[in-house]
């Protein structure tokens, strides 16, 4: 084939094309410029025996040096295709020139110079510790002083297990060989901040997170997401009364769930997050595992947590609570302090399982008449729990028939989570008198009927009417009673109500009786008035007549 003049001519003109394309992508992209001290992140494309070379974010290349980057038997720290963050040391013959941290080997005066300047780590070993603070041995005679204040960010509580470790510092000052001032801290704050930028992005509601205990408290534990700290309440830790120092211990790793995160500020007034986390939510759910196994007239023993004027509860396993009834302890009785006391171990007769309301009904049994009540031939169920089964029960079909009497009857004694069938749900915009079952942060819990059989619902606490801030425990304690109306009513049993709506309704209501009791004294042949209806409010006994013109 033979090639043309025209036709050399438009393969040099579209060369020509190519190439200007080329130096017009060139002259668009982004370079950065980059001065020493910069922080630069980077991946290894290639690794030589003293430096390898980093591809950074712009496409430019930097060399980072491996000094002081291999373990005691000389492994290199560092992998091909792995992301590594330095420092720019210094640029020569436009090589960016890159180091993690200036080695003991490099060390100089005006090394450490550069370093103040372009606040560049340098390596140290702690050699000795004194009233003001640590030596440092920083290499070829150069040596560093850290004040303790400067050692770490949390108070150090022995300062001893400093001496002897190799250790990041900044170089604040240098006034001679044997006269330079380092920190440590500013080194760890600088870490920390990069690791909260990339922790931030990852800090939502519901997120699932790992993270390091830092500290154990009586009220929670406080724990390192990366830069970034947050608290796990006590009541988080796990499900169950438990004490913190029994679940988690410093340097723990630990899995979390972010439940809460409000703006905030240090002590030094800079903005930060206030993270509330949660262990507990990522743990199995005792109840759930535990309800399958349970069934009418089992006998297991628990210990009792708390006792109230109506009844007692007894903790079977960690997180599951069941309520023995004061009509449930087989005798009659004032209170339930008359049988139990907390944290005493009792037998007790599962009377009803309530899953959808999270409920156990239970029964006292006597420990010395236990042999009499249990089956030999029922044998003793198996389960995966830390329950303790003990038998199963013989109910006295008499005992049987007063239980089922008072539930049908709705009286007062009758066992709280026993319920003959199913109660209806109320309508909506019902107003029904409510008793205080279980006070939360959020709000109260409230039942109602003859021991709250007919029904249980919830009460936000914005619909309490009670001030901004008050003590739902104080105000509205276990037992309270009160009016309130039913605001969102569901299928599945769940009741929303409101006490503001209620009271609201209720001044409502009273002022239409007066208006309507009066208005036959005012209307006299027709439509009454505001003023007729004063002047007749004015006339009853014992007021003052208006003055006739």
């Amino acid at each position: 084939m033979t090639t043309t003049a025209a036709d050399f001519a438009a393969t040099t003109a579209d060369d020509d094309n190519d190439f200007a394309a080329l130096l017009a992508h060139e002259s668009t992209t982004t370079r950065l410029r980059y001065k020493p001290g910069d922080q630069v992140r980077g991946q290894v494309v290639v690794i030589g025996e003293k430096t390898a070379t980093l591809q950074l974010p712009d496409g430019q290349e930097g060399l980072l040096d491996l000094s002081g980057m291999r373990d005691r038997d000389g492994k290199l720290l560092i992998n091909k295709e792995e992301f590594v963050t330095g420092y720019v040391l210094r640029i020569r013959d436009r090589v960016i020139e890159i180091a993690r941290h200036i080695g003991k080997s490099q060390i100089s005066t005006q090394v450490l110079q550069e370093a103040v300047h372009n606040r560049i780590p340098v390596d140290g070993t702690v050699s000795s510790t004194n009233k003001g603070g640590y030596v440092v041995d920083l290499g070829n005679s150069a040596q560093g002083f850290c004040p303790h204040a400067m050692m770490d960010t949390r108070r150090i509580e022995d300062p001893v297990v400093f001496v002897g470790q190799r250790l990041k510092f900044r170089v604040l000052e240098v006034r001679g060989d044997k006269d330079v001032l380092v920190s440590r801290r500013a080194v760890l704050e600088d870490e920390q901040a990069r690791k909260a930028d990339e922790t931030r992005l990852l800090l939502v509601v519901g997120a699932k997170l790992s993270g390091v205990i830092t500290n154990v408290r009586d009220f929670g534990a406080f724990v390192d997401l990366g830069g970034i700290e947050g608290l796990i309440p006590a009541g988080e830790l796990a499900y169950g009364r438990v004490k913190v120092q029994d679940v988690v211990q410093p340097g723990e790793k630990v899995e979390v769930q972010v439940q809460r995160i409000e703006p905030g500020v240090d002590h030094k007034g800079r903005p930060v997050e206030r993270i509330s986390l949660s262990m507990r939510a990522l743990a199995p759910d005792p109840f759930a595992q535990l309800v399958e196994e349970l069934q009418p007239n089992q006998v297991l023993i628990g210990r009792v947590r708390r006792v109230e004027p109506f009844g007692a509860f007894v903790e079977l396993i960690a997180g599951v609570e069941g309520l023995i009834h004061i009509s449930a302890f087989g005798r009659r009785i004032s209170v339930p302090g008359e049988v139990v006391q907390p944290e005493m171990k009792v037998h007790v007769r599962i009377l009803a399982v309530d899953a959808a309301m999270r409920r156990l009904s239970l029964a006292y049994v006597d420990a010395d008449k236990l042999t009499a009540v249990l089956d030999p031939e029922a044998g003793v169920p198996q389960t995966k729990t830390a329950a303790v089964f003990v038998g199963v029960a013989k109910v006295d079909k008499r005992d049987a028939d007063k239980t089922d009497k008072a539930a049908a009857e709705g009286l007062a004694n009758a066992p709280r989570n026993v319920r003959p069938e199913k109660a209806p749900v109320p309508l909506i915009g019902a107003l029904l008198d409510v008793t205080v079952d279980k006070v939360e942060t959020f709000g109260v819990f409230v039942c109602w009927g003859a021991a709250g059989a007919l029904g249980r619902g919830m009460v936000p606490i914005s619909e309490l009417g009670l001030p901004l801030g008050a003590d739902l425990r104080r105000h509205l304690p276990v037992g309270s009673v009160f009016k309130a109306v039913v605001t969102d009513s569901r299928p599945d049993g769940r009741v929303r109500m409101s006490r503001t709506q209620a009271e609201r309704a209720q001044e409502q209501a009273e002022a239409s009786s007066w208006l309507a009791s009066h208005a036959g004294a005012a209307v006299k042949g027709g439509v009454g008035t505001f003023g007729e209806l004063l002047l007749a409010k004015m006339a009853q006994p014992g007021t003052t007549k208006p003055a006739k013109k």
